[in-house]
């Protein structure tokens, strides 16, 4: 069977472009693109020559058979406006259909913004949650912010240019205080990293320069993550005691002196630890 190439393009900067990307992109006759009209800038800068067919959230039943035709005698390459399809735009159909049939799906990895944008955040953690674009209806996007609130860990985002300001106004009522990077239209020419509370970026950002394309990355809950991590601790070395045969008494005491809790606390979590 043939191929399915899954391939990365630049975000911003087509200088970005790898060369096994670049290589695909010239030897396939068929691309399939979200968007025509930018891909064939991208296409052209690399003299490839392949046609292209435009396939989006628009696109019906008999367009995906057409390009299953096509993937029967010749690889194909599914590219995106930016960055790797299948990631928040509508290149998972055709991947999911093409496995059906048994293609061979082929990663061809590259630039992302959200690797780039958390990469230079100075967000330091070693897991995050990406939850693509927040919900479109305010009570929806409230209630996601509040979720992203109580986690512990560092959350990346896309957002529109015409509900970013909304969006930061929502966070500032949310969780004011919270540590946010903001990064706009990485790798392009007015490419810009703010880095503030919601409250300071407010004051940056008006309606009239929120053109662009954004990622925001919130920050953990910093004093969860350190009782969470305290916590974990706790139980490491109540369990190492228990294997001792170290007494429940004894084993509350010295967690209490050292841990800053209650004895009782302690010896409740002597009880229910294995």
């Amino acid at each position: 069977m043939s191929n399915l190439y899954i391939v990365a393009t630049p975000i911003g900067n087509l200088d970005d472009i790898t060369i096994r990307a670049k290589k695909i992109l010239q030897n396939v006759d068929t691309i399939i693109a979200e968007n025509t009209y930018n891909s064939k800038k991208l296409l052209k800068k690399i003299n490839s020559n392949a046609r292209i067919i435009q396939y989006n959230d628009h696109s019906k039943e008999k367009d995906v058979e057409h390009i299953l035709d096509i993937l029967k005698n010749n690889d194909v390459a599914l590219i995106t406006d930016a960055g790797t399809p299948g990631v928040c735009d509508p290149g998972a159909p055709i991947i999911n259909i093409s496995k059906k049939y048994n293609h061979k799906i082929i990663p061809i990895p590259g630039a992302s913004s959200i690797i780039a944008a958390f990469s230079v955040s100075g967000i330091s953690s070693n897991e995050f949650q990406f939850i693509g674009f927040l919900p479109k209806k305010q009570k929806a996007r409230r209630d996601k912010i509040l979720e992203i609130k109580n986690s512990i860990m560092p959350t990346i985002m896309f957002e529109s240019p015409h509900r970013f300001n909304q969006t930061i106004k929502d966070i500032d009522q949310i969780m004011p205080e919270r540590e946010i990077f903001i990064a706009k239209e990485i790798t392009k020419i007015f490419e810009t990293f703010i880095h503030g509370n919601a409250k300071k970026i407010q004051g940056i950002f008006s309606n009239e320069n929120t053109k662009g394309e954004f990622v925001i990355i919130i920050n953990g809950d910093k004093k969860k993550k350190n009782d969470t991590n305290k916590n974990n601790d706790i139980k490491k070395i109540i369990k190492s005691m228990k294997k001792e045969n170290i007494q429940g008494k004894v084993v509350s005491k010295i967690v209490s002196e050292n841990f800053n809790i209650s004895k009782s606390s302690a010896y409740k979590l002597f009880l229910e630890l294995p």
